[in-house]
């Protein structure tokens, strides 16, 4: 049963295994997109935002007009949330990941370890130092898989603006890890 099929049996019966089929449908997509906007390390943060995602659509579902795709509602909505979260998420105690905590990670290669995790951070450093707009534009193609017509919609702009902001994110993105990687390997010390 398609998108507006289900929303419509929701709305006619009350019947929850309607919504909760949506919610199935777009769970983990709904996740990714959350986390891309997050940041990494986000993952406990994430599922709060997504909670919060599904709550709200269930609380408004009457309001979807139909004009564009449920999916691109739903993650438009997703989107906002996580925005709105990562700004308020300055003023919580970050998370620490369990690679951090020292006797709970296995190293085999203590060195390569180190370096495999300090180019990761320097990756992690970059995109975090990227407006948030690319930072998820840059996600939503790359790690969500998502074509610029999609993302497009997702963000009501023109298909052109989402290819002019990946090609700016990417520019960023290269500028500020060819100098991590090129000072790192020319032995100076990188700043975050």
């Amino acid at each position: 049963m398609d998108d507006e099929k289900l929303i419509a049996r929701f709305l006619e019966t009350g019947d929850r295994a309607m919504f909760a089929a949506l919610v199935e449908r777009y769970q983990d997509r709904v996740f990714r997109l959350v986390v891309s906007v997050l940041g990494p390390g986000s993952a406990a943060d994430a599922e709060e935002v997504c909670q919060e995602v599904f709550l709200r659509v269930y609380r408004k579902v009457r309001q979807f007009t139909g004009e564009a795709a449920f999916g691109t509602w739903l993650y438009r909505i997703a989107y906002n949330l996580a925005i709105d979260w990562r700004r308020r998420a300055r003023f919580r105690l970050p998370h620490v990941s369990v690679d951090e905590v020292p006797g709970l990670a296995g190293a085999s290669d203590p060195l390569g370890d180190v370096l495999a995790k300090e180019k990761k951070e320097q990756v992690a450093r970059a995109l975090e130092g990227l407006p948030d707009l690319y930072r998820s534009v840059l996600h939503m193609h790359y790690w969500l898989d998502r074509p610029v017509g999609e993302i497009a919609e997702l963000l009501n702009v023109p298909e052109g603006t989402v290819k002019s902001y990946l090609f700016r994110a990417r520019n960023a993105l290269r500028a500020v890890l060819g100098r991590s990687f090129g000072s790192a390997a020319a032995g100076e010390e990188t700043t975050p």
